[in-house]
């Protein structure tokens, strides 16, 4: 099924106002993606994923457009917990799909990248797909929200953004607004797990 949506898109201001579309994933897509991020074998099947074009605030404060891929069963809620981050102007780098970055889970990080799925495994744990491999997690600006565990800081450019009382535009923390929009709908966050702390990372149970 093909869903099309748009709030307000050719008003005078539609500039400002909120949009996206869902859609099957195009063929083109499709064909980065098993080169770079599927591949037989994953828990999902490409028709099990949509795409998803969306409005975000960007750092420059002004509105950009960018793409998620998810699963479809999601697809909805993603797009509305985006519009409370949208109404909210939390402001998001760039929101660009992992075959951009040839699924290069650290390059990815490293340009502060908000994105969904792609089929790997955990950190630390190959041969235990990821959440992002069935389209179920998002991680959002990750080298400001970095992974860590003991030393180990990936990002390693996001060492210096360990502070967390520390006023950076994008941060994740506990319990302010960005995190009640995902934790309301039953989205955790990877900074509270106990053995590590995954602070970009958001993901359905």
């Amino acid at each position: 099924i093909l869903v099309l949506n748009y709030f307000n898109f050719n008003s005078a201001n539609a500039a400002n106002n909120y949009t996206y579309k869902i859609s099957h994933i195009p063929a083109a897509t499709r064909t980065l993606m098993r080169q770079y991020t599927w591949r037989i074998g994953c828990p999902v099947s490409l028709d099990d994923l949509s795409y998803i074009k969306i409005s975000y605030w960007g750092f420059d404060h002004r509105k950009h457009m960018g793409k998620l891929i998810v699963n479809k069963t999601l697809a909805k809620e993603v797009v509305e917990i985006f519009r409370d981050l949208y109404e909210k102007k939390f402001p998001i780098e760039r929101m660009q799909l992992m075959d951009s970055f040839q699924g290069n889970d650290d390059a990815a990080m490293a340009a502060n990248n908000t994105s969904a799925f792609i089929c790997r495994a955990i950190t630390g744990k190959p041969g235990i797909f990821s959440q992002h491999s069935y389209g179920t997690a998002i991680d959002i600006n990750t080298m400001i929200n970095p992974y860590v565990k003991g030393d180990q800081v990936l990002p390693p450019e996001g060492r210096k953004y360990l502070n967390r009382a520390q006023q950076t535009q994008g941060r994740f923390v506990q319990d302010d607004a960005t995190y009640n929009d995902f934790v309301k709908r039953g989205w955790p966050w990877g900074g509270c797990w106990q053995t590590r702390r995954d602070l970009q990372h958001l993901t359905t149970k």
